[in-house]
Protein backbone atom coordinates (compact mmCIF):
# COMPACT_ATOMS: atom_id res chain seq x y z
CA UNK A 1 0.00 0.00 0.00
CA UNK A 2 1.31 3.26 -0.71
CA UNK A 3 0.38 6.43 1.62
CA UNK A 4 0.05 9.43 -0.29
CA UNK A 5 -1.96 12.91 -0.86
CA UNK A 6 -5.14 12.83 -2.52
CA UNK A 7 -5.91 14.15 -6.21
CA UNK A 8 -9.04 15.31 -7.48
CA UNK A 9 -9.46 12.15 -8.98
CA UNK A 10 -9.71 9.86 -5.80
CA UNK A 11 -12.64 12.35 -4.59
CA UNK A 12 -15.45 9.75 -5.54
CA UNK A 13 -13.84 6.38 -4.13
CA UNK A 14 -13.37 8.81 -0.47
CA UNK A 15 -16.76 9.70 -1.23
CA UNK A 16 -18.19 6.20 -1.24
CA UNK A 17 -15.71 5.06 1.73
CA UNK A 18 -16.74 7.14 3.61
CA UNK A 19 -20.35 7.07 2.71
CA UNK A 20 -20.27 3.60 4.21
CA UNK A 21 -19.60 4.09 7.15
CA UNK A 22 -21.85 7.25 7.61
CA UNK A 23 -24.84 4.50 6.97
CA UNK A 24 -23.36 2.97 9.75
CA UNK A 25 -23.43 6.28 11.71
CA UNK A 26 -20.04 6.14 12.39
CA UNK A 27 -18.51 9.10 10.59
CA UNK A 28 -20.53 12.09 9.35
CA UNK A 29 -21.57 12.19 6.28
CA UNK A 30 -19.89 14.14 3.50
CA UNK A 31 -20.81 15.06 0.48
CA UNK A 32 -18.79 14.35 -3.06
CA UNK A 33 -18.87 18.46 -3.64
CA UNK A 34 -17.31 18.84 -0.34
CA UNK A 35 -15.18 16.45 -0.56
CA UNK A 36 -13.84 17.82 -4.40
CA UNK A 37 -13.88 21.02 -2.60
CA UNK A 38 -11.27 20.37 0.17
CA UNK A 39 -8.94 17.86 -2.05
CA UNK A 40 -6.07 18.81 -0.51
CA UNK A 41 -6.74 18.28 3.13
CA UNK A 42 -6.86 14.35 2.44
CA UNK A 43 -4.39 11.73 2.07
CA UNK A 44 -5.29 8.08 0.97
CA UNK A 45 -3.98 5.12 0.59
CA UNK A 46 -3.60 3.32 -2.77
CA UNK A 47 -3.67 -0.29 -3.94
CA UNK A 48 -3.13 -1.63 -7.12
CA UNK A 49 -4.46 1.77 -8.05
CA UNK A 50 -7.73 1.51 -5.59
CA UNK A 51 -8.16 4.15 -2.67
CA UNK A 52 -8.63 1.59 0.03
CA UNK A 53 -8.44 4.15 2.84
CA UNK A 54 -8.64 7.53 3.40
CA UNK A 55 -8.31 10.38 6.07
CA UNK A 56 -8.79 14.47 6.09
CA UNK A 57 -6.51 16.60 8.24
CA UNK A 58 -7.93 19.58 8.68
CA UNK A 59 -5.82 22.40 9.81
CA UNK A 60 -7.13 25.10 12.46
CA UNK A 61 -4.44 27.28 12.19
CA UNK A 62 -0.51 26.34 13.11
CA UNK A 63 -1.25 24.92 16.39
CA UNK A 64 -4.16 23.01 16.44
CA UNK A 65 -5.89 20.07 13.38
CA UNK A 66 -8.34 17.74 13.10
CA UNK A 67 -8.40 14.12 12.36
CA UNK A 68 -11.33 13.39 10.24
CA UNK A 69 -13.88 11.14 8.23
CA UNK A 70 -11.04 8.39 8.41
CA UNK A 71 -12.21 5.23 6.44
CA UNK A 72 -11.01 2.02 5.64
CA UNK A 73 -12.37 -0.24 2.81
CA UNK A 74 -13.57 -3.16 4.19
CA UNK A 75 -11.10 -5.50 2.34
CA UNK A 76 -8.39 -3.83 4.59
CA UNK A 77 -9.68 -3.77 8.08
CA UNK A 78 -7.32 -5.80 10.51
CA UNK A 79 -4.02 -5.26 8.11
CA UNK A 80 -2.99 -1.88 9.64
CA UNK A 81 -4.17 0.28 7.01
CA UNK A 82 -5.64 2.63 9.37
CA UNK A 83 -2.70 2.61 11.91
CA UNK A 84 -0.92 3.56 8.94
CA UNK A 85 -2.52 6.26 7.24
CA UNK A 86 -3.09 7.91 10.95
CA UNK A 87 0.88 7.90 11.35
CA UNK A 88 1.00 9.22 7.77
CA UNK A 89 -1.39 11.94 8.86
CA UNK A 90 0.57 12.94 12.08
CA UNK A 91 3.89 12.80 9.94
CA UNK A 92 2.46 15.30 7.51
CA UNK A 93 1.06 17.46 10.23
CA UNK A 94 4.49 17.61 12.04
CA UNK A 95 6.21 18.40 8.29
CA UNK A 96 3.64 21.38 8.54
CA UNK A 97 4.34 22.51 12.03
CA UNK A 98 1.20 21.95 13.48
CA UNK A 99 1.43 21.29 17.21
CA UNK A 100 -1.33 19.17 18.17
CA UNK A 101 -3.81 16.80 16.07
CA UNK A 102 -7.14 15.79 17.64
CA UNK A 103 -10.09 13.40 16.68
CA UNK A 104 -13.66 13.25 18.21
CA UNK A 105 -14.38 9.86 17.50
CA UNK A 106 -16.43 6.49 18.31
CA UNK A 107 -13.65 4.65 18.65
CA UNK A 108 -11.23 6.38 21.10
CA UNK A 109 -9.36 3.54 22.10
CA UNK A 110 -7.72 3.14 18.81
CA UNK A 111 -6.42 6.36 18.90
CA UNK A 112 -5.02 6.13 22.21
CA UNK A 113 -3.11 2.88 21.16
CA UNK A 114 -1.78 5.31 18.43
CA UNK A 115 -0.39 7.98 21.72
CA UNK A 116 -3.57 10.35 22.06
CA UNK A 117 -4.99 11.51 25.26
CA UNK A 118 -8.77 11.29 25.76
CA UNK A 119 -9.55 15.00 26.44
CA UNK A 120 -13.24 17.26 26.88
CA UNK A 121 -14.72 18.15 23.59
CA UNK A 122 -15.16 21.41 25.35
CA UNK A 123 -11.41 22.17 25.82
CA UNK A 124 -11.65 22.24 21.58
CA UNK A 125 -13.54 25.57 21.33
CA UNK A 126 -12.25 25.84 17.43
CA UNK A 127 -13.99 22.41 16.84
CA UNK A 128 -17.14 23.37 19.02
CA UNK A 129 -17.90 26.53 17.48
CA UNK A 130 -17.17 25.18 13.96
CA UNK A 131 -18.96 21.94 14.41
CA UNK A 132 -20.92 21.27 17.45
CA UNK A 133 -23.27 24.01 17.71
CA UNK A 134 -25.15 23.50 15.12
CA UNK A 135 -24.84 19.76 15.18
CA UNK A 136 -28.37 17.97 15.72
CA UNK A 137 -26.90 15.29 18.35
CA UNK A 138 -24.94 17.86 20.25
CA UNK A 139 -27.06 16.99 23.40
CA UNK A 140 -27.18 13.79 22.82
CA UNK A 141 -23.24 13.37 21.31
CA UNK A 142 -21.58 9.97 22.41
CA UNK A 143 -18.24 11.01 20.38
CA UNK A 144 -14.87 11.02 22.51
CA UNK A 145 -12.55 13.63 21.96
CA UNK A 146 -8.94 12.77 21.68
CA UNK A 147 -5.52 14.92 21.18
CA UNK A 148 -1.95 14.16 20.36
CA UNK A 149 0.82 16.40 20.72
CA UNK A 150 3.54 15.92 17.71
CA UNK A 151 5.80 18.83 18.26
CA UNK A 152 5.88 18.67 21.94
CA UNK A 153 8.10 21.98 22.16
CA UNK A 154 5.67 23.75 20.35
CA UNK A 155 2.70 22.84 22.23
CA UNK A 156 4.76 23.59 25.74
CA UNK A 157 4.93 27.52 24.56
CA UNK A 158 2.27 29.41 26.44
CA UNK A 159 -0.41 30.88 24.79
CA UNK A 160 -0.93 34.49 25.61
CA UNK A 161 -4.40 36.40 24.96
CA UNK A 162 -4.41 39.79 23.61
CA UNK A 163 -5.13 41.22 26.92
CA UNK A 164 -2.02 40.30 27.85
CA UNK A 165 0.89 42.56 28.40
CA UNK A 166 4.74 41.58 27.80
CA UNK A 167 7.29 41.68 30.79
CA UNK A 168 9.56 44.68 29.60
CA UNK A 169 13.34 43.82 29.96
CA UNK A 170 14.19 46.74 32.37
Amino acid sequence: MKAQRARSSDARAIFELIAGYAQQGLLLPRAEHEIRKNISHFLVHENKNRVVSCVALENYGTDLAEIRSLAVDSEFRGRRAGTKLLEFALAEARRCGIARVFAVTHAPEFFVRQGFEPTSRHTLTEKVERDCRACPKRRSCQLVAVIATVIPERAALPILSESSTPISAA
